[in-house]
């Protein structure tokens, strides 16, 4: 009987210990009483994060934007919020901006929320940590941060010596170009992007303009004027790098471009490179090859 209550008064003591409370990206204080072990994630780059920790087999449900297999749960807005309850979650993961009004009403109907909203290279490393904290998985989370930031550094060690004018000037496009566009999405001022094109050796021509989340759009005029050395383009479909990388290529616009003279145009994994997670590291490498490394297609 003894044995027995040490045991019952140390899984307390445990449970206790694991009770947590932590401010989330959008400000909001959140107590977490124990670990979660059931996750619905209402954002495909929030499902990295749970991935990159091996929390893998916590997720029982994501949205259907997310490739990664779990029941699916609906669109990101509006959420579908019986859907979400019926798979009784634990915790709901989800990231900020447009979706910031869905979480009064999941918590409306008693779910526990926590908001992730990274811009830059540090605040994903903070996020790691902060879920590794809640998820009981500290110890790895600070060991993972710290590989980040190294990468960080050793990117910024081959580039910190380039002076402006030997720096190529980029353009990151979201997508090609249609033949009738006057406008395109890039990444500027305050994005991960814009961040990680400065460290890998590059000028982005659009490092001084600000958007929503740091995604503002420019038009054709500016990016001709700007004459960038490099663009790189965001592909969402497996095998289409190369018909994406001509349909810049063969834009009338663009013909004068030193990137397209010259066919230093460049294909990234677009759902990567739009979703602020610790899989953005691995650009760093990838940007500086397209940089200082050779020609494209």
């Amino acid at each position: 009987m003894f044995r027995k209550l040490v045991s019952l008064i140390l899984l307390f003591v445990t449970a206790v210990a694991l009770a947590v409370t932590v401010v989330d990206n959008a400000g909001r204080v959140v107590e977490i009483t124990s670990a979660p072990e059931r996750v619905v994630s209402l954002s495909p780059a929030a499902t990295r994060f749970l991935v990159f920790l091996g929390l893998e087999d916590k997720i029982v449900g994501v949205t259907d934007y997310d490739s990664y297999e779990a029941e699916k749960v609906g669109a990101m807005v509006p959420v579908n919020i019986e859907k979400v309850v019926s798979l009784n979650p634990d915790l709901v993961l989800m990231f900020g901006g447009f979706q910031l009004p869905e979480v009064p009403k999941l918590e409306k109907a008693g779910l526990k929320v926590l908001v992730v909203n990274p811009n830059s290279l540090n605040d994903i490393i903070r996020d790691v940590v902060l879920l590794g904290t809640i998820f009981d998985r500290r110890d790895l989370a600070l060991e993972k941060s710290e590989k980040l930031r190294e990468k960080m550094l050793e990117i910024g060690k081959k580039t910190y010596n380039v002076p402006p004018s030997k720096r190529p000037k980029v353009l990151y496009l979201i997508s090609s170009p249609g033949p009738d566009v006057k406008e395109i999405w890039t990444c500027g001022m305050g994005s991960y992007l814009n961040e990680i094109i400065s460290l890998a050796g590059g000028v982005n021509i659009a490092s001084g303009i600000a958007g929503p989340n740091g995604w503002p759009q420019l038009s054709i005029e500016y990016v001709v004027s700007q004459n960038p050395d490099v663009i790189i383009v965001g592909v969402y479909i497996p095998g289409t790098e190369n018909e994406e990388i001509k349909k810049i290529l063969n834009f009338e616009p663009f013909k004068e471009i030193n990137a397209v003279k010259n066919k230093r145009v460049f294909a990234v994994d677009g759902n990567v490179a739009s979703q602020p997670s610790p899989d953005v590291f691995e650009l760093l490498d990838l940007f500086y090859e397209f940089f200082y490394g050779g020609k494209g297609e």
